[in-house]
């Protein structure tokens, strides 16, 4: 984060309310967690596009590859495989939230 991001967050969490406190934010640590996870989701993927153009643009420029080359490449087997892993791997990091929390239904579920 850069320092007026840290800045930013700051000022909400003091203007907050006290909705920074710990307790649920939508009422449902449950709900909390799903948001969590969409929040995490996001900032990966965006990561990972932003990495991406760039790397294109640069290879393009390079002359490394042509404008398309990307849409019409098969990955070798071993590496499907791998990737395959690794996408095991980000999926659990995204649902950890939500792979921690009770299986137990709570008190309002049960009445």
């Amino acid at each position: 984060m850069t320092p007026r991001e840290v800045s930013d967050l700051r000022r909400w969490l003091d203007a907050s309310g006290g909705i920074a406190d710990g307790k649920p934010f939508l009422g449902d640590r449950r709900l909390d967690a799903l948001v969590d996870v969409v929040l995490e989701m996001a900032a990966q993927l965006w990561v990972v596009k932003r990495r991406n153009a760039m790397l294109e643009s640069l290879l393009v420029d390079k002359g490394v590859i042509a404008t398309g080359d990307m849409e019409h490449h098969r990955l070798a087997d071993d590496d499907a495989a791998r990737l395959r892993r690794e996408r095991s791997e980000y999926v659990a990091t995204l649902f950890h939230s939500l792979s921690e929390l009770s299986t137990e239904p709570t008190s309002e579920e049960t009445e």
